[in-house]
């Protein structure tokens, strides 16, 4: 895409557009897991091919014949009670990766299922029974983000990374964290080396885009978003934060064309109804942002969706009779609750 001279006006709304990037954030997250769940299998079953495992010994060319014994002969204490031969340390290996890699392919069915509590509990497993499991420390890395342990999470996630450098899983998983434990600048640097190092590996793409879309690039960010659309052009979530970069750069119609095709893939779309509504609203337009916001409201717990009414892109529409009277309407619900400010 060419990009403009200068950066383009940006909308007159205020600074921060933090729901719409809670639901980003969402969307990336679940999209990773499920691309990289998966990938992760398939790599550890062609690791398995390659553990290492115990040559046969090689079969005698001749029997000898058992040495005789005369009658008074005693056998030796000693040989009776032998220990017996030590495990060779290949065979070791190969036992402690097979049950690692049983205790992985459960973890990343229970990842599928989101049943994190006991994926969490498998990847550990895995980890004791082969404590340089870089696949694993990558799934449990995944995990620890999912249920918001984002330190633990960039704990085990470098520790993969001292175990296979430069891996472009564990770098983008890394880039999500440092995002999350609000480092942005760390994670762009991370999501730029991946993308550098392994050019087409495209999950990169949804880290880049967002973590553009954080840091306020919106110039940028379209640009690497339109790339991650094309890459994923059945996934809503990139396509939504495209909607988001061009409508913050002032491109409010090519925004609203993005959360179209969205709602066209999924009319459920939470951020893309909730998005809809806003556009409307910074237009001062309540009539129309209504009814887009009570379809949002539907997709979610009424105690959750409270949280988005406060959304600084709703001011220009907060003290009309058409939201007053939406608010009433969510009154049953918060009982004594004041409305937003």
């Amino acid at each position: 895409m060419t990009q403009p001279a200068s950066k383009p006006p940006q909308a007159p709304d205020p600074a921060r557009f933090a729901a719409n990037r809670r639901v980003a954030v969402f969307v990336a997250i679940f999209a990773m897991l499920f691309a990289g769940a998966v990938a992760l299998v398939l790599r550890e079953e062609k690791r398995r091919s390659l553990l290492i495992q115990p040559s046969p010994p090689a079969a005698p060319t001749e029997i000898p014949l058992p040495a005789a014994k005369t009658p008074a002969e005693t056998p030796d204490p000693g040989e009776t009670a032998r220990p017996p031969a030590p495990t060779s340390p290949a065979l070791q290996q190969s036992e402690e990766m097979a049950a690692a890699l049983a205790a992985f392919r459960e973890a990343a069915e229970f990842m599928k299922s989101q049943r994190y509590e006991l994926a969490e509990e498998r990847a550990a497993a895995a980890l004791l029974a082969y404590p340089q499991m870089a696949s694993a420390q990558r799934m449990l890395g995944l995990i620890y983000i999912q249920r918001g342990r984002i330190r633990p999470a960039i704990a085990i996630l470098e520790a993969s990374l001292r175990n296979e450098p430069f891996n472009p899983e564990a770098l983008t998983n890394l880039a999500f964290a440092y995002l999350q434990n609000n480092n942005p600048q760390l994670a762009l640097e991370l999501v730029e080396t991946c993308r550098s190092l392994h050019p087409t590996y495209t999950p990169a793409l949804i880290q880049h885009g967002l973590i553009l879309l954080t840091m306020r690039d919106f110039t940028q960010a379209i640009t690497v978003l339109e790339e991650t659309v094309e890459a994923f052009p059945a996934v809503p979530g990139p396509r939504n934060n495209l909607a988001i970069a061009l409508y913050r750069s002032g491109d409010h119609a090519g925004a609203q064309e993005q959360l179209t095709r969205v709602l066209e893939m999924d009319p459920k779309n939470f951020s893309a109804l909730f998005n809809t509504g806003a556009i409307y609203a910074q237009e001062t337009n309540a009539p129309a942002a209504i009814p887009w916001l009570r379809q949002a409201m539907q997709q979610m717990p009424l105690h959750q969706f409270r949280t988005y009414l406060n959304d600084t892109d709703l001011t220009p529409i907060r003290e009309t009779p058409e939201f007053l009277e939406f608010l009433e309407e969510l009154d049953p619900a918060f009982p004594g609750a004041p409305p937003p400010p």
